[in-house]
């Protein structure tokens, strides 16, 4: 397996796992967080785990969404500092490594 298809899951799975714990972060009683920001990460899954190129092209702009909420929380709420933080770091490494795996799988395909 390609080093940047690990890293993709690895903070995939990172990104997945801080959205998750939101709840538990902030309301126990505000599960309506994970539906808003949990289950979007689960539909390009699939094509993840396929190695399809156009899914590791537009899941570079899904974590864009990601990455401004976890800015935002990292400036503005110093209770979610962590939460931020965590967003921030796991959509960047996701943005970066989806985009150059998918180069890569390009340059692949053509050879």
């Amino acid at each position: 397996m390609h080093s940047l298809k690990i890293i993709s899951l690895i903070s995939w799975t990172a990104l997945l796992a801080f959205q998750v714990t939101l709840p538990w972060m902030t309301d126990p009683q505000g599960n309506y967080w994970l539906l808003a920001l949990a289950i979007p990460l689960l539909i390009p899954l699939r094509g993840l785990l396929r190695n399809q190129r156009y899914t590791y092209k537009w899941i570079g702009f899904l974590t864009l969404f990601y990455f401004c909420i976890g800015v935002s929380e990292l400036v503005s709420n110093s209770q979610l500092r962590i939460y931020g933080f965590g967003t921030s770091v796991a959509s960047m490494l996701l943005f970066l490594a989806s985009i150059y795996f998918a180069r890569y799988l390009g340059l692949q395909r053509r050879n």
